[in-house]
């Protein structure tokens, strides 16, 4: 069972604000190498912030590198900037693999190519 329905609430416009702003602190730019992201808007859901982290009211950003393979998809995920909690840190490589789809990159004769890449994940509460 969820928390509470205010604390998927919270949960829910954390994980909006991650995809469409920058929350409270300055997070990186993303950097794609030349990928394009596909479906963004199913890249994060409200249920991705921990029910634990919420309670405790931790937030924070956590920032990631990967590697965009000629299909399209994330691979080698690691944490490369910490947001200072470890139930916070897990989310990304969890669920960005799965979810996240890119165009590849492409060479000067256009084929597909890998790249490295990088994104942050923000969770945050409205005050």
């Amino acid at each position: 069972m969820r928390f509470s329905c205010l604390a998927t609430l919270v949960a829910l416009l954390a994980l909006h604000a991650a995809a469409s702003a920058q929350g409270p602190w300055k997070v990186p730019k993303e950097e794609l190498g030349g990928a394009i992201p596909l479906n963004v808007n199913r890249w994060y859901n409200f249920t991705d912030y921990p029910d634990d982290a919420v309670r405790a009211d931790q937030q924070g950003y956590v920032t990631v590198s990967f590697t965009i393979g000629v299909d399209g998809r994330m691979t080698n995920c690691k944490v490369i900037r910490s947001s200072g909690y470890p139930i916070l840190d897990a989310v990304p490589c969890k669920v960005l693999p799965k979810r996240a789809r890119f165009t590849p990159a492409k060479d000067a004769n256009g084929a597909p190519v890998a790249t490295q890449g990088s994104a942050s994940m923000s969770f945050w509460t409205v005050p």
